[in-house]
């Protein structure tokens, strides 16, 4: 109410006297006060329905009581005016937080009091209806808001029935009027409802203990916070199949409504407790996922080919030189034909685990290791009861870019065991491989006894420049000792970048 206007009081009392009263203190207090003063209910009911009225005053007795009767009919507030003894009237009419009462005074004195009361009264009101008009405000926004997002959002009651559904449902052909009262099961295709109806899950789950992390994923969900569904994938049902823009494929988050908190609330007594849910279309996304998982396996099926073809091609020629070598005379020359022959092959090996192992692209360290010593044993006429070769490695993929430096730095540094080492008087050869911290560590050890200077040719030489280059490339760094035996160290790094 403006400051600037009167407060309009229908004053309704059944004492002739009190009215001549109260009318007096206006005078002298000189209230800002619209008085109307009916005689009977019709005329109150004419006042309140052609007049602005502020607030009512009235007694038990108007009327014959008819008219306090029906005061909870009207948006006004009112004070009551009633004499000891009717005390459980009293109680009976005033409801309402707006409204009170005062205990009348043969004397009259309680009129003092009325103005108080009145200001009381209506100040109490139109604090009230600020706080609703708040209310309603952010009501209407979150329903707007609601109502604008692409998402379904939806409540069901305790049987699952739909309470309200926002107008994204329109997407499936249906209207939220149609949906109202009808069971989730209605959008959902039939397959799914065993699967995410707590009436037929949760009988399977009795008496397991889940937690959070394996509780059962339900649409109507009752459970908060952690325990609440999330990322159920369900196939919705549209109305028609022409009528559905949106395809089939969603995801549900919901949880329990209010009444799931704790939270006391007498409307919510004896009922069950209900779902709030979002339902977020994903059909786009799982085919764009189904499409980037077919691609990834054609690819992955073709690098698999790649490796296999180069492999294959890596074969035939190394059979060439094995032909071509066999009918060398010179020694020297067939050592660098076996040597050639060798690492073709242990490349044709690495290509032969980029497509066979069940990581494409990577090689399994601990068997490609394997196989690449049996490949220089047999090429080498290694005698096994003569010559002991150990290998102790961690299981550990390595790409490409690291396993064929990697591989032909180990065939010059095992050709230079086999072939001026442990191959002449026998003897034995460690491999140990050891990752710590993403720091690949190799160490190749043999016991043989120092290297006939003889056999520090130039050919040696340059194997060592080759075993340079080969480390750069893993930017590794390592350590050849010939003090007593043969002791090889190479580190590198398994992350990108530089050690």
């Amino acid at each position: 109410m403006k400051n600037n206007e009167p407060i309009r009081i229908l004053f309704a009392s059944s004492v002739e006297e009190e009215k001549k009263r109260f009318e007096l203190l206006i005078e002298v207090k000189k209230l800002p006060y619209e008085v109307y003063y009916p005689k009977d209910f019709q005329e109150a009911d004419r006042i309140i329905s052609t007049e602005q009225i502020s607030i009512i005053i009235t007694d038990t007795s108007f009327s014959a009581g008819a008219f306090a009767d029906w005061l909870s009919l009207w948006p006004y507030p009112y004070i009551l005016l009633a004499y000891y003894g009717e005390e459980d009237i009293v109680d009976e009419l005033i409801q309402d937080e707006a409204c009170s009462f005062i205990m009348r005074d043969p004397s009259y004195r309680h009129l003092g009091s009325l103005p108080t009361m009145i200001r009381k009264v209506l100040n109490i009101r139109e604090s009230v209806e600020r706080q609703n008009a708040h209310l309603r405000i952010s009501e209407q926004r979150y329903m707007e808001l609601v109502s604008s997002i692409p998402d379904i959002v939806y409540t069901l009651d305790g049987k699952g029935c739909f309470t309200y559904i926002n107008d994204a449902i329109t997407q499936l052909g249906y209207t939220p009027l149609e949906l109202i009262g009808k069971h989730f099961s209605t959008i959902l295709a039939e397959e799914e409802i065993p699967r995410v109806s707590r009436k037929e899950v949760l009988p399977r789950y009795r008496g397991i203990p889940t937690g959070p992390e394996h509780a059962p994923k339900l649409f109507d969900e009752r459970r908060r916070g952690p325990r609440m569904t999330r990322h159920l994938v369900v196939k919705l049902k549209p109305k028609t199949d022409s009528s559905a823009e949106m395809a089939t494929t969603a995801v549900v988050y919901s949880y329990g409504e209010v009444a799931a908190v704790g939270i006391e609330l007498p409307e919510y007594e004896g009922m069950e407790i209900g779902t709030v849910g979002i339902i977020r279309d994903v059909t786009q996304r799982k085919k764009k996922e189904i499409e980037l998982e077919n691609e990834l396996y054609h690819k992955d099926m073709l690098l698999r080919e790649i490796y296999h073809r180069i492999k294959n091609n890596l074969q035939v020629i190394a059979s060439l030189i094995r032909y071509r070598c066999d009918d060398l005379q010179d020694e020297q020359s067939k050592e660098i034909f076996l040597d050639l022959q060798n690492k073709i092959e242990a490349i044709a090996l690495v290509h032969e685990q980029l497509y066979s192992n069940r990581v494409v692209g990577k090689v399994n360290i601990k068997e490609f290791l394997s196989q690449l010593i049996e490949l220089l044993q047999d090429s080498y006429s290694v005698n096994r009861t003569k010559v002991q070769t150990t290998l102790s490695c961690e299981a550990v993929q390595i790409d490409s870019e690291r396993a064929l430096p990697l591989t032909l730095l180990l065939i010059e540094i095992l050709n230079e065991s086999y072939q001026y080492g442990v191959q002449r008087n026998g003897g034995s050869i460690h491999i140990l491989l050891q990752v710590k911290k993403n720091i690949l560590r190799l160490t190749i050890d043999d016991d043989r006894k120092g290297i006939p200077s003889a056999d520090m040719n130039l050919f040696n030489v340059v194997d060592v420049r080759l075993i340079k280059a080969f480390v750069d490339q893993l930017h590794g760094s390592y350590r050849w000792d010939h003090t007593d035996g043969s002791h090889f160290e190479l580190e590198f790094s398994l992350r990108n970048g530089k050690n």
